[in-house]
């Protein structure tokens, strides 16, 4: 087991990338071999899916905070790939991971797992685009880079965008209210990984960087030859911030309510009425913020003189 802070070398390509875009590199290396790449992408109905692919990469960049489907369909082309020889690179989470893994065992399939901080029901995600806005949406963006930012897209035109701590779908996700009740259980989420490599954001360093732990020689062979830049990081500096390597996600003080609301109202409402407390707040803990800011200057101002 190897543990680095990876990224790209080419800072145009790191751009559309959730973190260090490394995992777009490691799929073209596969692909580059007469391999196969799995990973989720947008369906033509803006479903999260899994599908595959042998040349472009590019509508599986990006995370998708939703829990994405594995169609039947989906497994029987991995399963001919494989039966066929053919290198398969299988991105997802966890638990996708240990389920795909525990049909049968294949020598050429390599699996990389995702670093989860839990998902939502599609159907939330479907209620919450129709409710923002009525024009055909062909992307959906959870993120800007290392930037926290929900947006909807029709082509090049920007339908929708708010920064996290402003956007009820993307705070309630990251905030643990809105997340599947498994997810607050999740087996999986400890150092002891399902994928021969395990991708994530390495929380606690400056930069757009994945955090990259090589589990398995066919792991740490594949990372070694995908191009990534590569600096070896102990694992206990990941595992300072738990959630999704050393314990699941914790529910929010709000979940109680949200489930409540739910019961009787849509997503997009039960959302909103379970936030109100939170969005009231906002602008007294922004103030409390730059007030503690300014304070923080003038004393290193008092203490230079």
């Amino acid at each position: 087991m190897s543990c680095y802070a990876a990224w790209n070398p080419s800072a145009e390509n790191r751009r559309g990338s959730a973190s260090g875009g490394v995992a777009t590199m490691l799929a073209q290396a596969v692909i580059s071999r007469g391999g196969v790449y799995f990973g989720t992408r947008w369906g033509d109905d803006m479903r999260a899916q899994v599908s595959w692919t042998d040349s472009d990469v590019e509508p599986f960049r990006g995370s998708r905070y939703v829990h994405s489907s594995f169609s039947r369909e989906a497994r029987q082309t991995l399963e001919e790939f494989l039966k066929a020889g053919k290198t398969v690179l299988f991105v997802g989470t966890p638990c996708l991971i240990a389920g795909l893994k525990s049909l049968r065992s294949y020598p050429n399939l390599i699996c990389v797992d995702l670093l989860c901080h839990g998902t939502t029901d599609p159907e939330n995600l479907a209620a919450e685009v129709k409710y923002l806005t009525k024009r055909p949406v062909t992307d959906i963006r959870f993120r800007e880079g290392p930037r926290f930012r929900f947006s909807l897209w029709e082509g090049d035109r920007c339908l929708h965008a708010q920064d996290a701590i402003r956007s009820p779908y993307l705070w309630g996700y990251l905030s643990g209210l809105t997340l599947r009740e498994a997810c607050y259980r999740c087996p999986f989420a400890t150092p002891e990984r399902v994928g021969d490599i395990t991708l994530g954001d390495f929380i606690g360093l400056d930069g757009n960087l994945s955090f990259v732990l090589t589990n398995t020689p066919a792991g740490e062979e594949l990372l070694q030859s995908c191009g990534a830049v590569l600096e070896p990081h102990r694992l206990e500096e990941r595992l300072a911030y738990r959630p999704g390597i050393a314990e699941p996600a914790t529910p929010s003080p709000y979940r109680q309510n949200y489930l409540e609301y739910l019961k009787r109202e849509d997503f997009p409402h039960a959302l909103r009425h379970a936030l109100r407390g939170y969005f009231a707040a906002l602008p007294f803990r922004r103030a409390w913020k730059w007030i503690h800011h300014q304070a923080h200057n003038i004393k290193v101002k008092l203490c230079q003189k």
